[in-house]
């Protein structure tokens, strides 16, 4: 399968490249940093598409793009990236391997590619709770639409929808994990340019094998099963699969857009749910509540000064506890599952929203997933000259299901980061820190230089 897919890029390459324009880039980043603990503090390692962790003092990217378009609707895309990082996982490693396609209003990527920055790298979570820019991204296949598909013409009734299955190819409790991801939303866009959306994201960890219990259920009618979100029909690993089959997490999603003279301003709303009780809401009102406004005029109220925010809160205490029903059937864990034991990670680091946070003495499992959050980014530029982006975290962690913390865990992060140079180069200064209420606080400094060498 992997060798047909290399096939059929290149197929597709050699056939387009006489019969569209053709551009190539070759990007390199390096980044390096210092810290006082032993770790970086958090906003200093956190989502950077899983080419930072914790302990990272230094990483470097080379990726080369080659960008194919026919008639300035339809384009295509090789994209190929290597990293070299120290840390908990150092050495080489492949950052992107991949063919996109897409339409005015489809696209298509085969293989492994970083997703698109949403909010200029201000929120916590990026595209929903579940599915943030942490970690790197899986290898597999993704179809969905770009714009919404309206009745008639660009505005009215309309929906958006992707269909994406992966494989998680890292060392995992379950080895061979399929991840299945589906997502579907009705769109109604005004005339000038008012939209709300309503839909849901779904996801299933499935099939793979495991050491206790051999291959687990993974052929074409367990897919159909995963799918719809059925149980199995047959015992599962000893009856540790009885709601559903497969670990199966979602989110109702609510987003509402509008521009007013070239400012655009987003609300969002993600509930979480893990089985049927979050699904009915049993588990209200955990979730993330976030507003967001990027300014494309010149300078916004007469400055440049600020040109995006980001306000979002994250909430997570209830996970079904406070059903009379969670006594006898349990609450939920957000992240952590009994037979998928590494949980809603991909190479030991989360995939969702990632204050929810690895056990700490072992980075394997999730060690914190109670928790409240305040998030704050920004972004503009600093005296007409320097641009800047600025986020200020402040979170309160009180452990997860069965271990809470004795004393709640309260902790201010902070990340500012200035652009100094941007010449023929881009050089970015970084200043974080953690201050935390229960252990000592750490700082941290960083250089990032990014480079277009063709």
């Amino acid at each position: 399968m992997r060798n047909f897919c290399l096939s059929f890029i290149f197929f597709m390459l050699f056939l387009y490249t006489s019969s569209g324009q053709v551009t190539y880039n070759l990007d390199f980043e390096g980044e390096a940093q210092l810290f006082t603990d032993k770790e970086s503090p958090f906003w200093m390692h956190t989502n950077y598409r899983g080419r930072l962790d914790e302990k990272t003092h230094f990483s470097g990217l080379l990726s080369y793009k080659a960008n194919i378009d026919f008639d300035g609707e339809r384009s295509a895309e090789f994209g190929l990236g290597g990293l070299y990082k120290d840390g908990y996982d150092d050495g080489f490693k492949l950052d992107e391997a991949y063919f996109a396609y897409t339409s005015p209003k489809f696209g298509i990527v085969l293989g492994k590619k970083q997703r698109k920055d949403l909010f200029q790298n201000l929120s916590a979570s990026n595209e929903n709770i579940l599915w943030s820019l942490n970690a790197s991204p899986l290898p597999g296949i993704r179809f969905f639409t770009r714009d919404p598909l309206f009745l008639k013409g660009d505005h009215g009734i309309g929906v958006m929808f992707s269909l994406e299955e992966y494989i998680m190819d890292d060392d995992r409790f379950i080895d061979e994990t399929r991840l299945h991801h589906k997502s579907g939303h009705i769109v109604y866009r005004s005339k000038n340019n008012f939209q709300i959306s309503l839909g849901g994201q779904h996801f299933v960890q499935w099939a793979g094998y495991s050491e206790e219990f051999g291959e687990l259920p993974g052929s074409f009618e367990d897919y159909t099963r995963i799918f719809t979100g059925m149980a199995s029909e047959n015992d599962v690993a000893d009856g540790q699969e009885v709601n559903a089959l497969g670990n199966q997490i979602g989110s109702y999603e609510l987003k509402i857009k509008t521009k007013i003279r070239d400012v655009d301003f987003q609300f969002l709303y993600n509930h979480i749910f893990e089985d049927a009780s979050g699904m009915k809401g049993g588990n209200l009102p955990d979730g993330r509540y976030a507003v967001y406004f990027e300014d494309n005029r010149d300078t916004f109220w007469g400055s440049s000064w600020l040109k995006a925010f980001m306000y979002e809160f994250y909430y997570t205490k209830n996970q079904s506890r406070r059903r009379v029903s969670s006594e006898v059937d349990g609450a939920d864990n957000y992240f952590n599952n009994n037979l998928y034991r590494s949980g809603w990670t991909y190479r030991n680091q989360i995939l969702g929203v990632p204050f929810i946070l690895l056990n700490e003495d072992t980075r394997f499992r999730i060690g914190t997933n109670i928790l409240t959050i305040h998030h704050l980014g920004l972004k503009g530029k600093a005296f007409e000259e320097f641009p800047y982006r600025f986020l200020l975290s402040y979170r309160k962690n009180y452990g997860m299901k069965g271990t809470f913390f004795s004393e709640t865990r309260e902790v201010i992060s902070t990340l500012l980061e200035l652009e100094l140079i941007n010449t023929d180069y881009i050089l970015k200064a970084q200043i974080g820190a953690d201050i935390k209420s229960y252990d000592n606080s750490n700082f941290g400094i960083g250089l990032n230089f990014s480079k277009t060498i063709f």
